[in-house]
């Protein structure tokens, strides 16, 4: 099967931003990440404060569904699952019965890096991200 790299601009594969939110963690939980997009298949990786991870799942560009799962080197792995909107891609993360929000978008998108490194900014943003997400759709 031959690889065909998204063309959909709200996929691009490069380097994204954004973060997660966790009860028990007062500031966001920033990552980095490289994320590739082709043929309805994410694969990627990057860093965070709990260390270096790879990823694989799935999108959908009709529904705009996607779902990947995180592993931590060495360490556990978590489930997300998200919508594709102008503004990135925005759902829910989980790890067993924990779970919480998280916002990702393209390196370009710098206006929402900017919005969210505000320290009076404690919840995400109504106008910016979706209602949170109560089932995960490839559960």
């Amino acid at each position: 099967m031959e690889i065909e790299m998204e063309i959909d601009n709200r996929l691009p594969t490069g380097e994204w931003n954004g973060f997660y939110l966790e009860r028990h963690q007062e500031k966001r939980g920033w990552m980095h990440l490289y994320l590739s997009f082709a043929n309805g298949q994410i694969q990627g990786e990057g860093t965070d404060y709990v260390g270096p991870w790879v990823a694989s799942g799935n999108y959908d560009l009709d529904s705009g569904i996607c779902q990947w799962v995180k592993k931590y080197i060495g360490k556990h792995h978590v489930v997300y699952a998200g919508q594709v909107t102008e503004n990135g891609i925005q759902g829910q993360w989980e790890i067993s019965f924990i779970r919480g929000p998280f916002h990702i978008w393209p390196k370009g998108l710098s206006q929402l890096t900017e919005l969210y490194l505000r320290t009076e900014l404690t919840e995400p943003a109504p106008s910016i991200l979706l209602q949170p997400v109560t089932e995960m759709p490839f559960s």
